[in-house]
């Protein structure tokens, strides 16, 4: 695996993440297919190696723990 390219793929979702959430709106439907579709795309280019997996399992709990936090403000 090229860790390096991995990392920078880390980076770019979390930032089209960003723009997502501001063009459809963080507590959407549609932003949330976008995050679960993107993040299997994200795995899948990786051959759902175990750090990828891990990767895009800490990034989605890392949204829900932020939309808990919304949801409950």
């Amino acid at each position: 695996m090229d860790y390096k390219q991995f990392f920078a793929d880390v980076e770019n979702w979390i930032y089209e993440c960003n723009n997502q959430a501001a063009k459809l709106g963080f507590m959407t439907d549609g932003f949330w297919d976008w995050v679960v579709k993107s993040l299997e795309e994200f795995t899948k280019k990786y051959n759902n190696e175990k750090l990828a997996m891990k990767q895009a399992s800490m990034l989605l709990e890392w949204l829900d723990e932020l939309w808990k936090d919304m949801k409950n403000a």
